[in-house]
């Protein structure tokens, strides 16, 4: 059994012995909540898996190694409310960096905007896309190991990464480092208290629960553990949360129990009819507009799937 992160009590109570992969051990902190993998994998060991496995158990269509370039072209259609949260933020002459910046898709979205940008990604295959077919500068290593030449940056991002960190306590205070003094960390996480965990039927929702613990996240964050984190790290911050995925998907969960067949269907098909018949032009019109208020809903209520943390010194 291992110390919470943010608390360092060693008092945890078992919530999960299954995770997607197979048997797993998630466990909750009695002390503040914390929810987490009770393992500790090496650096090592997390390189590893992310050149190795990651791609196939987490690729963007189920069971499908992508190439980099097919993973670039897909996150494209999906990051709209990111993208939205992020643009006020900038300025023409910031220096933005990216901590887990995957295939690039966002640096190249901002890079046109702001004076220059710069990636960091443990992917090879990654990074090296990156670097070679989008020209963007990107470091194939952790951040902590990076010294930056002692160059400050006004926006770091990190998307669903943190979570993934053997210590992100380590790495948001490695990112707070290389802040500029009036700079801002954009952060965005999954959340621990998102709906499905906790709407659907009993069957489904142990389903989708063992969907949820997966071994890449050894961190499950809710708005209050995540405040937690950023004092523990003497950053100020400010929450707020979406959903990205569709109210299709989540009736696909609540009645099939099971996901749709790729993250882009499962984020971006809000149609519940096909064809071109008036009944279902007008249904799927409907549909829409009860579709912008679940996802305001789910914001409103903090059930949404991401939690969205902007933070200062």
């Amino acid at each position: 059994m291992r110390n919470c992160l943010i608390c360092r009590k060693r008092d945890h109570t078992v919530i999960a012995t299954e995770i997607r992969e197979g048997t797993g051990r998630i466990v909750q902190c009695n002390n503040c909540n914390l929810v987490f993998q009770d393992i500790e994998p090496s650096y090592e060991e997390i390189q590893n898996y992310y050149n190795e496995k990651y791609q196939i158990t987490n690729s963007l269509t189920l069971g499908q190694e992508q190439s980099p370039a097919d993973r670039f072209r897909d996150k494209l259609k999906t990051f709209d409310t990111t993208l939205g949260n992020i643009l006020p933020l900038l300025t023409e002459q910031m220096s933005v960096l990216e901590v887990g910046c995957g295939t690039g898709e966002l640096l190249y979205s901002l890079k046109s905007k702001v004076k220059n940008v710069l990636g960091v990604e443990l992917n090879k295959k990654y990074s090296d896309f990156m670097n070679n077919e989008l020209g963007i500068e990107t470091y194939g290593e952790d951040i902590n190991n990076i010294g930056f030449g002692g160059k400050k940056f006004d926006l770091i991002i990190c998307l669903a990464t943190l979570d993934h960190l053997a210590d992100p306590l380590k790495t948001l205070i490695a990112m707070k480092d290389v802040l500029s003094p009036s700079g801002k960390l954009y952060i965005e996480v999954p959340n621990r208290n998102e709906a499905l965990n906790y709407f659907l039927c009993s069957k489904n929702k142990m389903k989708f629960n063992k969907f949820f613990w997966h071994y890449a996240h050894l961190y499950y964050f809710t708005k209050e553990t995540i405040e937690n984190l950023f004092n523990k790290a003497g950053l100020k911050m400010q929450i707020s949360c979406y959903h990205k995925y569709t109210l299709n998907n989540f009736l696909n969960w609540y009645y099939c129990g099971q996901p749709q067949s790729s993250f882009i269907k499962g984020a971006t098909d809000s149609k519940f009819f096909n064809g071109r018949s008036d009944f279902e032009m007008s249904m799927n019109e409907l549909l829409l507009d009860v579709e912008n208020e679940f996802k305001k809903i789910m914001s409103k209520t903090f059930r949404g799937d991401t939690l969205c943390c902007t933070g200062w010194l």
